[in-house]
């Protein structure tokens, strides 16, 4: 792997694109050719007919936000385009690099998937939509849901040694995940 290793952003995620798919160009932020759509991609190639977006934390704090995501995936999907979507909780690593793309790419990864950022949203600050958003995202990402699951209960301990009781990390209806 001669890729140096960035924690992922929506800017590195470019990068990474250009090194997962290489020879291929990505379109960044630029509106789709016959959508309705306002909102502009992230990142969409033509030949590959993919879309692939950066969901930072307010696709699971905010409902509208949650709401446009779906109606976007939907009209793209409609246009021929397969949506990739990938939470601000999960780094590229092999196993991602397999799960959304396919491709069977052995990278060594320095950055821990999950809520390791200090300045991280925590599932305690997602909404409802959010919740579920979250929920389906462990089911799809099974092959890192455990790093997921391990970086709350971290947090978990960290906040509790600050005096601060769980539900400041994690919401009720999530509680079964430390379990």
């Amino acid at each position: 792997m001669s890729k140096k290793l960035e924690y992922l952003t929506e800017k590195t995620l470019g990068e990474w694109l250009s090194f997962i798919y290489k020879g291929y160009d990505f379109i960044n932020n630029k509106k789709v050719p016959s959508s309705d759509i306002s909102n502009r991609p992230d990142y969409r190639n033509e030949d590959l007919k993919i879309i692939i977006e950066f969901d930072g934390f307010r696709h699971y704090t905010e409902p509208k936000t949650i709401l446009t995501d779906y109606k976007k995936d939907e009209t793209y999907t409609k246009l021929g385009y397969k949506v990739i979507r990938i939470p601000y909780f999960v780094q590229i690593s092999s196993e991602i690099i397999k799960t959304l793309f396919d491709k069977d790419i052995d990278i060594e990864q320095n950055y821990k998937h999950g809520f390791v950022d200090m300045q991280a949203a925590l599932p305690s600050q997602f909404c409802w939509l959010g919740i579920g958003r979250f929920e389906r995202d462990l089911d799809k990402f099974s092959c890192i849901r455990e790093d997921i699951i391990s970086s709350v209960k971290e947090k978990i301990i960290e906040f509790e040694g600050k005096g601060f009781s769980s539900d400041v990390v994690i919401p009720e209806p999530l509680e079964y995940l430390i379990c």
